[in-house]
């Protein structure tokens, strides 16, 4: 009886686990963030490609100013 209850006080005590899942929070609070700026972002960049696209194929009828 006595053993278990070492082990339970030991079990208490322990922080390795509260410290594995607060790095898995990490984890996936960081690839959220990476997984909503790349929605945000995605379509601004596919356009400015397709401004580029476009300019290249036909520099004279595109609008292709430095901006």
């Amino acid at each position: 009886m006595q053993r278990i209850k070492i082990l339970a006080q030991s079990f208490i005590r322990e922080e390795g686990g509260a410290t594995m899942i607060e790095y898995a929070l990490l984890a996936v609070l960081i690839a959220m963030v990476v997984a909503i700026a790349a929605i945000t972002l995605g379509q601004a960049i596919s356009n400015q490609f397709n401004k580029v696209s476009n300019c290249v194929s036909s520099p004279s009828t595109a609008h292709c100013s430095p901006a």
